[in-house]
């Protein structure tokens, strides 16, 4: 067979395969797309702010540090996770429970600040009460020194005659009988504080110079010893235990501890009495009997003559 016949052979046979394959396509219809792949879906993230510097931690898993006012994110897992955060010191922690709910981000804010407030607060009470008993503490044991010396002074009175207990009491500085009135004073108020009951029971129960029927002044009495010609100096105890000066206005340089002084007299309203302020202008004010914080018992007798 010649070249030429082969040839026409294979291309006669190109053209009916050619031919069979469109005629197959006409019949199977045209051709199908493939459908687009969908997008990966955005992992879920978890961002943590926290108003003071912080270490936090994700289900028990360390984090990393987050600056004051700062922000730090984590992938998280969809459904509930439990956050801790801890300032730098370790003093301060907060545990806190949230929920992912949804791809993309979650936003956490961890506020330690109120739970710093209330440690530091909590301490200062604490600190508050020790130095408070220690306040009781060495005024006990103030009362109980001055209640023995007194003991001490009132037997050597004791023995003097009745005309001259006195005269000796004011030598030993320890009343003081004003010429006007002739009313014999403490020469010093109590030096610790009281309420009004503390203050009547105070003076009811002293025995000084040799005389027991001691009183707590009347706000008249009181008034009767002031003198705005007369400047005494002195310290009075302040807040926090600060000494802070002061001058009261008061004869027979009778030493005074504090700026207020009960009086026995009680007040129109009830649960208020009468106290007196030697620092001030001559006036005197009421006050809640229960709340005796800086205020004094000062003491007179009637029969001091």
């Amino acid at each position: 067979m010649r070249r030429t016949e082969i040839a026409r052979w294979v291309f006669i046979a190109a053209f009916a395969i050619g031919a069979a394959s469109a005629l197959s396509q006409q019949d199977q219809g045209p051709p199908t797309l493939k459908p687009k792949p969908k997008p990966k879906p955005v992992p879920a993230t978890l961002l943590v702010t926290c108003d003071l510097a912080c270490n936090w931690k994700l289900d028990g898993e360390a984090k990393g540090h987050i600056d004051a006012g700062g922000a730090a994110k984590a992938p998280a897992e969809l459904g509930q996770h439990i956050v801790n955060a801890a300032t730098d010191d370790g003093l301060d922690v907060v545990e806190q429970i949230t929920k992912v709910e949804e791809r993309g981000q979650t936003v956490l804010a961890i506020k330690l600040t109120p739970v710093r407030d209330t440690r530091l607060k909590a301490e200062q009470a604490a600190r508050d009460k020790a130095a408070q008993e220690a306040r009781d503490r060495a005024a006990r044991e103030q009362d109980a020194r001055d209640k023995a010396a007194q003991q001490a002074r009132d037997r050597t009175v004791q023995v003097a005659p009745a005309k001259g207990r006195a005269a000796q009491a004011e030598a030993a500085g320890l009343v003081w009988t004003d010429p006007a009135t002739k009313l014999m004073w403490t020469k010093k108020d109590n030096g610790t504080d009281l309420t009004w009951q503390q203050a009547k029971d105070y003076c009811r129960n002293l025995q000084l110079a040799g005389y027991s029927e001691w009183h707590l002044a009347t706000i008249n009495e009181l008034r009767g010893i002031y003198d705005p010609s007369v400047k005494i100096t002195g310290q009075v105890l302040g807040h926090e235990n600060h000494w802070l000066p002061a001058t009261w206005h008061v004869k027979g340089n009778v030493q005074l501890s504090s700026k207020w002084t009960w009086s026995s007299t009680p007040g129109v309203a009830p649960g208020k009495a009468w106290y007196f302020p030697f620092g001030g202008e001559g006036l005197g004010f009421t006050h809640p009997v229960d709340d005796g914080i800086g205020y004094r018992a000062l003491c007179v007798h009637r029969s001091g003559n």
